[in-house]
């Protein structure tokens, strides 16, 4: 490997202080929106409500009285 090689490469992977705190910045901007997008997940999710059909509800006591008692 020739000395060219070995500085190019080098100097390509050089990361700086101040590059190190961007990336850090940028991280905790994403935390943010990421959570200020579950709260507004998680109020929409308190709104919906689960009801099943009758005939849902039917056929699992039907179920569940056909099957013989586990001890």
């Amino acid at each position: 490997m020739s000395n060219f090689t070995l500085s190019t490469l080098s100097t390509l992977c050089l990361v700086t202080d101040s590059d190190l705190k961007r990336q850090q910045e940028a991280s905790l901007t994403l935390t943010r929106e990421e959570q200020a997008c579950f709260e507004d997940t998680k109020a929409v999710l308190d709104t919906v409500h689960f009801s099943p059909r009758a005939a849902t509800l039917r056929l699992i006591f039907d179920y569940a009285a056909k099957k013989p008692e586990q001890r």
